[in-house]
C-alpha cells in the first residue's frame, strides 16, 4: 500500500513538535528538491514509518491509550539498581 494515498484521504488534525532545527531544514531542503513532496506528506510518511518499526519490534500493534498523554517533557523513568541486600 501507498502510505501517502492512505493519508490524502483520511481526517487530518494538527500536530505540534519541537524538532532539532537541522532535522527541520534536512526536511525542508527535501521537500523544495523533490517535486510534488510535501512536508505533511514527508513528516506523516516518515512518521507511519517509524510506527511500522515500533510495532514490528514490539510484535503487535499498540493499544489504544487509557487516558491522554501529559503535556510537556516526559517523566524520567531511573533504571532499577541492584542495591546489596
Amino acid at each position: 500500500m501507498n502510505s501517502s494515498d492512505s493519508h490524502s484521504t483520511r481526517p487530518k488534525q494538527r500536530f505540534t513538535a519541537k524538532l532539532p532545527i537541522e532535522l527541520i531544514e534536512r526536511a525542508r531542503n527535501a521537500v523544495y528538491w523533490t517535486p510534488g513532496l510535501t512536508l505533511a506528506q514527508l513528516v506523516a510518511d516518515s512518521l507511519a514509518q517509524s510506527l511500522d518499526a515500533l510495532e514490528a519490534q514490539r510484535g503487535e500493534p499498540f493499544p489504544p491509550r487509557q487516558h491522554e498523554l501529559s503535556p510537556g517533557r516526559p517523566i524520567q523513568v531511573k533504571p532499577l539498581s541492584s542495591s546489596p541486600n
